[in-house]
């Protein structure tokens, strides 16, 4: 039978005399498909769209990497994921990353703060149906000609996290910018989200080569195995300009504070539905992570070239622990059968093991613009790198790496509106932690050294926005190896092509397009022994996604628009001999903007996986999730 749509729309008073004058639209007007330049990842409010995203470019995570930036300023790996203070994102690779000082393997995800501007506004945002309920409140508010705030307060139960994991979130945020000339902008934030109840549901691990029974939904575990978790982000950036020079620099500081965490496991899972269930209880863990640059640029001109130098000091670090958990079995369980609930074991948790990274260097940068001919870019970085892993009542283990690492683009111009680019990023990177599953679960290995090549062309004709482009991106692998040791197995190389598309090819028409073209394939000692396959876990070889948005000629208060996703099949297991097939998910959706008491409105309804399609989500240690099944959504947003 098929599942009914839900359908919860929350009724909330508005109350806003502060802001009863009308200002410019701030959260109605917002947009993925509208705003987005290219296919390769853009997100705007709560809604994402493109091929890639922060967790996820050309196969590898990006935020793993370290790749994050703020007005192009190094973040690490610090994602701000507080929607009261972060308006978007977008993912930068090939072309798009060429303007970037010292880019790195795997992309670049830029952020951006909400704006704080001269104009007083309230956004309020209603939300209901089967992916979440709750409302934000975002604003801004200027207290001067130089000084402006922006932040919001919101409350929302997520119902719709991958493979039916649900939570409530508490988040304020502030985001203040001071402007005291032209020249100088100063931003500042802080974030705060508390969820005091997130329950996770299990990951699942076939017992063998063929996928386990199909699960409800709603497939939750113990009703005790919730977590408790706070995410606090705290930073400060800004640049100023004199003449030719340009001063820039930013430090930022992330908080995960997890008072209560568990991992439920079910193993062994059988195609008639039989496996076993393991929960992971964790101690309180808390993580820390740092982040800075200063960059000192020089920008000059000389006739129709454009000369820009970069220094750049930046480092960063991160502590957290791992281990001390304990695993209880909770015995034998059937899929798709309610999971009986037993009383919470007593836990006697054990000594953790402390692990510490830091990274520093300095680096000198070129980027050169001819009009009318090309861009080249140049860059080299020393960098410092020292991780301590300090285990209990053992000696520590510490690692150092101090490379040299370099990136070369070249851009030129062959035609009119037509450019080829080409270029190579050495970077130095921190790999993802052992899965749960693992026997080492939670360990973070050492920092790899990673590559990337890319070239591709750029077209635009008229409206539309045309890219190609090939890439070759080789890191160490990790993943488990036969008795479930997170260790190196391996290097993996990611060769492949990538297709954007994007524009308004008719009035009220905008285009969204892209495909990956991919040959993921790991080597080395462990895939010539046969212990492992030579296709890296999770990674399709083709994906494409499609979205369209068109406001109606004989209304352009409405619109309506379409998302098609596709993914190809993936390995399912490190020794490749579980294949999870591809699925393609269809999304549609509308938009009706109005005037509310001549406010500025807009109210949005979206049908998420149009056709129900049953499908697994992969994750990279070989845990798999049910995707969310079809649900409707509804979206209320107004400004004031």
């Amino acid at each position: 039978m098929k599942r009914r749509l839900p359908f919860r729309l929350a009724i909330v008073s508005i109350a806003a005399s502060t802001f009863a004058t009308p200002a410019w639209a701030q959260r109605a007007s917002e947009n993925a498909v509208t705003s987005a330049d290219d296919a390769f990842g853009t997100s705007v409010g709560n809604e994402t769209i493109g091929l890639y995203s922060t967790d996820e470019v050309r196969g590898f995570s990006p935020a793993v990497a370290g790749n994050i930036r703020i007005d192009g300023l190094y973040m690490g790996g610090i994602v701000i994921g507080n929607q009261r203070i972060r308006s978007g994102s977008n993912v930068r690779v090939g072309l798009s990353a060429q303007g970037y000082p010292f880019p790195a393997p795997t992309g670049i995800v830029e952020m951006t703060l909400r704006p704080a501007g001269k104009d007083p506004t309230l956004s309020t945002v209603l939300y209901g149906g089967g992916t979440q309920w709750g409302v934000d409140l975002d604003g801004q508010m200027p207290l001067s000609d130089t000084f402006s705030l922006a932040g919001g307060v919101a409350f929302n139960r997520f119902i719709d996290f991958p493979g039916g994991d649900h939570g409530d979130y508490f988040s304020i945020g502030i985001a203040p910018a001071w402007r005291p000339d032209e020249g100088t902008e100063v931003r500042a934030y802080y974030g705060l989200e508390i969820s005091p109840h997130d329950t996770s549901t299990p990951f699942v691990f076939p017992a063998g080569n063929a996928l386990p029974a199909h699960i409800p939904y709603k497939f939750h575990s113990q009703k005790w195995a919730n977590w408790k978790n706070r995410f606090t982000n705290i930073g400060l950036f800004g640049h100023t300009t004199f003449g030719d020079w340009r001063l820039s620099g930013g430090i930022f500081h992330q908080v995960i504070d997890s008072r209560r965490s568990y991992n439920t496991l079910i193993v062994n899972a059988e195609p008639d539905g039989d496996a076993e269930f393991l929960v992971n209880i964790h101690p309180p863990r808390l993580t820390e992570a740092n982040a800075g640059e200063v960059r000192l640029s020089r920008t000059f001109e000389e006739g129709p070239r454009r000369h820009a130098f970069h220094l750049s000091l930046k480092g960063g670090n991160r502590t957290g622990e791992f281990g001390g958990e304990e695993q209880f079995d909770l015995g034998p369980v059937v899929l798709g059968e309610p999971i009986p609930q037993v009383d919470k074991p007593d836990v006697t948790f054990g000594e953790e093991t402390s692990d510490k990274a830091r990274q520093y260097g300095v680096g000198l940068a070129y980027h050169g613009r001819w009009q009318g001919v090309g861009e080249l870019s140049v860059g080299i970085q020393k960098l410092k790198y020292r991780k301590t892993i300090s285990p209990p009542d053992e000696a520590r283990i510490v690692t150092r790496a101090d490379p040299w690492l370099w990136n070369a683009t070249l851009a030129i111009n062959l035609a009119k509106g037509l450019v080829a680019y080409a270029g190579y990023t050495k970077g130095l990177e921190d790999s993802g932690v052992a899965p749960e599953i693992a026997v080492n679960r939670s360990e973070a290995p050492p920092a790899l050294l990673t590559n990337q090549r890319d070239f591709g062309i750029r077209y635009a004709f008229g409206p539309m926005r045309l890219v190609v482009g090939a890439f070759d991106v080789r890191k160490p692998y990790f993943n488990l190896d036969p008795g479930l040791v997170f260790t190196q197995l391996g290097t993996v190389r990611h060769r492949g092509v990538e297709i954007s598309l994007a524009g308004q090819p008719v009035k009220g028409l905008n285009v969204v397009a892209g495909a990956i073209l991919m040959k993921p394939r790991v080597s080395g000692e462990a895939v010539d022994l046969g212990l492992i396959g030579n296709k890296p876990v999770g990674i399709a070889e083709r994906t494409a996604s499609l979205y369209l948005d068109y406001r109606l000629p004989w209304d352009d208060k409405i619109s309506v628009d379409l998302g098609l996703q596709y993914s190809g099949k993936r390995a399912g297991s490190p020794d490749n001999e579980l294949t999870v097939p591809g699925d393609a998910i269809v999304n549609l959706g509308g938009r009706y903007r109005f005037e509310l008491d001549r406010l500025p409105a807009t109210l949005r309804l979206q049908v998420s996986n149009l056709f129900d399609e049953y499908s697994w989500i992969v994750f990279g240690s070989g845990g798999l999730k049910r995707r969310p099944p079809r649900r409707l959504d509804a979206t209320l947003s107004v400004d004031f």
